[in-house]
C-alpha cells in the first residue's frame, strides 16, 4: 500500500513541476497519427523503471488532452516535465523497507 501511495504522489510531484530535492528538466514527446490521436509518448529522459514510466505515460496523455484537446494530425508535440529524484518505483520500495511499520 506505500508502494502505490508513494508512486501516485511521485507522479504528482512529476506533473506539477513541484521538486522536493533535486531537479532534471525532461520533455514529453507525443508522435500525434493521422486520426489526430496520440500514437507514441516518448520521453527524453526516462526515469529507469518500466512501472514509473508506463505511470507518468498514462498521466502526461490525459493532461495532454486537457492542454491540447484537438491535435492536430501527423504532428509531435513536447510537454516540459520536471522530475525529482528519487524517481524510479524501487527508490520508493527501498525507503518503505527500511521504515518500520
Amino acid at each position: 500500500m506505500k508502494a502505490i501511495i508513494s508512486t501516485v504522489c511521485a507522479a504528482v510531484f512529476l506533473l506539477s513541476g513541484c521538486a522536493t530535492t533535486t531537479t532534471t528538466q525532461n520533455w514529453a514527446k507525443f508522435t500525434i497519427d493521422k486520426h489526430g490521436r496520440v500514437s507514441d509518448v516518448t520521453f527524453e529522459k526516462p526515469s529507469g523503471s518500466d512501472i514509473m514510466d508506463a505511470s507518468l505515460k498514462r498521466n502526461v496523455v490525459s493532461r495532454f488532452y486537457e492542454i491540447v484537446p484537438r491535435p492536430l494530425p501527423n504532428r509531435t508535440y513536447l510537454q516540459p516535465l520536471v522530475l525529482v529524484t528519487p524517481t524510479t518505483l524501487e527508490d520508493y520500495m527501498d525507503q518503505d523497507a527500511k521504515k518500520p511499520d
